[in-house]
Protein backbone atom coordinates (compact mmCIF):
# COMPACT_ATOMS: atom_id res chain seq x y z
CA UNK A 1 0.00 0.00 0.00
CA UNK A 2 1.29 3.41 -1.00
CA UNK A 3 1.08 6.47 0.68
CA UNK A 4 0.15 9.90 -0.97
CA UNK A 5 4.08 10.81 -1.03
CA UNK A 6 4.58 6.50 -2.67
CA UNK A 7 5.86 5.78 0.88
CA UNK A 8 5.13 1.93 1.72
CA UNK A 9 2.46 1.95 4.04
CA UNK A 10 2.16 -1.16 6.61
CA UNK A 11 -1.10 -2.27 6.85
CA UNK A 12 -2.02 -0.98 10.07
CA UNK A 13 -0.66 2.57 9.56
CA UNK A 14 -2.51 2.15 6.01
CA UNK A 15 -5.96 1.43 8.43
CA UNK A 16 -5.02 4.40 10.41
CA UNK A 17 -4.41 6.87 7.30
CA UNK A 18 -7.78 5.28 5.72
CA UNK A 19 -10.05 6.30 8.59
CA UNK A 20 -8.16 9.59 8.62
CA UNK A 21 -9.50 9.97 4.64
CA UNK A 22 -12.75 8.34 5.08
CA UNK A 23 -14.75 9.67 7.82
CA UNK A 24 -17.17 7.10 7.57
CA UNK A 25 -15.06 3.90 8.00
CA UNK A 26 -14.76 1.92 10.26
CA UNK A 27 -11.99 -0.67 10.68
CA UNK A 28 -11.15 -2.50 13.58
CA UNK A 29 -8.03 -5.11 14.74
CA UNK A 30 -9.49 -8.50 14.48
CA UNK A 31 -6.53 -9.40 16.50
CA UNK A 32 -7.65 -6.84 20.04
CA UNK A 33 -10.79 -7.67 19.48
CA UNK A 34 -10.60 -11.45 19.93
CA UNK A 35 -8.29 -10.72 22.83
CA UNK A 36 -11.00 -8.71 24.34
CA UNK A 37 -14.28 -10.18 24.04
CA UNK A 38 -17.03 -10.13 26.83
CA UNK A 39 -18.74 -13.48 28.40
CA UNK A 40 -21.90 -14.49 27.91
CA UNK A 41 -20.88 -17.74 29.48
CA UNK A 42 -18.45 -20.62 30.53
CA UNK A 43 -18.70 -21.60 27.00
CA UNK A 44 -19.44 -17.63 24.62
CA UNK A 45 -17.73 -14.53 24.28
CA UNK A 46 -18.58 -12.02 21.84
CA UNK A 47 -17.99 -8.24 20.37
CA UNK A 48 -20.11 -6.66 18.30
CA UNK A 49 -17.96 -4.27 15.90
CA UNK A 50 -20.39 -2.29 13.74
CA UNK A 51 -23.95 -1.23 13.62
CA UNK A 52 -26.63 0.17 12.13
CA UNK A 53 -30.13 0.09 11.63
CA UNK A 54 -30.08 -2.86 9.40
CA UNK A 55 -27.30 -4.94 10.35
CA UNK A 56 -24.97 -5.71 13.31
CA UNK A 57 -21.72 -7.46 12.82
CA UNK A 58 -18.90 -8.67 15.40
CA UNK A 59 -17.08 -11.56 16.61
CA UNK A 60 -18.20 -14.46 18.57
CA UNK A 61 -16.23 -17.17 19.74
CA UNK A 62 -17.35 -20.87 21.26
CA UNK A 63 -15.00 -22.61 23.69
CA UNK A 64 -15.14 -26.66 23.81
CA UNK A 65 -17.77 -27.73 26.12
CA UNK A 66 -17.84 -32.02 27.29
CA UNK A 67 -21.83 -31.86 27.12
CA UNK A 68 -23.21 -30.17 24.35
CA UNK A 69 -26.59 -28.18 24.76
CA UNK A 70 -29.68 -28.89 22.60
CA UNK A 71 -30.57 -25.25 22.63
CA UNK A 72 -31.24 -23.39 19.53
CA UNK A 73 -31.82 -19.54 18.75
CA UNK A 74 -33.78 -18.54 15.94
CA UNK A 75 -33.80 -14.59 14.90
CA UNK A 76 -37.45 -13.91 13.13
CA UNK A 77 -36.53 -10.93 11.67
CA UNK A 78 -32.77 -11.24 10.76
CA UNK A 79 -30.61 -13.45 8.29
CA UNK A 80 -27.34 -15.00 9.91
CA UNK A 81 -23.71 -14.54 7.77
CA UNK A 82 -20.70 -16.00 9.97
CA UNK A 83 -17.26 -16.41 8.20
CA UNK A 84 -14.85 -18.68 10.41
CA UNK A 85 -11.94 -16.79 11.39
CA UNK A 86 -10.57 -19.69 13.93
CA UNK A 87 -10.90 -23.07 15.02
CA UNK A 88 -13.07 -25.78 13.95
CA UNK A 89 -16.51 -26.78 15.31
CA UNK A 90 -20.07 -27.36 14.15
CA UNK A 91 -23.11 -25.25 12.84
CA UNK A 92 -26.39 -27.15 13.52
CA UNK A 93 -29.51 -25.88 11.75
CA UNK A 94 -32.53 -27.82 12.93
CA UNK A 95 -31.36 -31.76 13.12
CA UNK A 96 -28.33 -31.16 10.18
CA UNK A 97 -24.82 -30.77 11.74
CA UNK A 98 -22.21 -29.42 9.21
CA UNK A 99 -18.72 -29.23 10.37
CA UNK A 100 -16.47 -26.01 10.04
CA UNK A 101 -13.13 -24.94 9.58
CA UNK A 102 -11.24 -21.55 9.13
CA UNK A 103 -12.53 -19.82 5.58
CA UNK A 104 -16.15 -21.14 5.48
CA UNK A 105 -18.73 -18.93 5.26
CA UNK A 106 -22.46 -19.64 6.31
CA UNK A 107 -25.61 -17.99 5.26
CA UNK A 108 -28.88 -18.78 7.87
CA UNK A 109 -32.51 -17.77 6.23
CA UNK A 110 -34.47 -15.38 9.28
CA UNK A 111 -36.44 -18.28 11.17
CA UNK A 112 -34.14 -21.22 10.85
CA UNK A 113 -33.18 -22.35 14.07
CA UNK A 114 -29.61 -22.98 14.81
CA UNK A 115 -26.27 -23.03 17.10
CA UNK A 116 -22.89 -23.29 17.06
CA UNK A 117 -19.80 -25.64 19.36
CA UNK A 118 -16.17 -25.50 19.00
CA UNK A 119 -14.32 -28.71 18.10
CA UNK A 120 -12.54 -30.68 20.95
CA UNK A 121 -9.38 -29.32 20.35
CA UNK A 122 -10.27 -25.06 20.98
CA UNK A 123 -12.03 -22.14 20.22
CA UNK A 124 -14.01 -21.50 17.24
CA UNK A 125 -14.19 -17.77 16.40
CA UNK A 126 -16.60 -16.54 14.09
CA UNK A 127 -17.24 -13.16 12.56
CA UNK A 128 -21.27 -12.55 11.97
CA UNK A 129 -23.47 -9.93 10.95
CA UNK A 130 -27.19 -10.52 11.58
CA UNK A 131 -29.35 -8.71 8.57
CA UNK A 132 -32.69 -7.18 9.45
CA UNK A 133 -34.52 -8.42 6.52
CA UNK A 134 -38.56 -8.06 7.73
Amino acid sequence: MKSAKGKTLSAKRYATRKVRYQAKANIVDVRQIVKDLRQINPEIRYENCFAAEQFTSGLIAFRPQKISSAKQINHHDKDVVCHVIKGRGRLRLKRRRIELRPGMICHIPKGTPHDFAAGKSGELVLFYSLIRTA
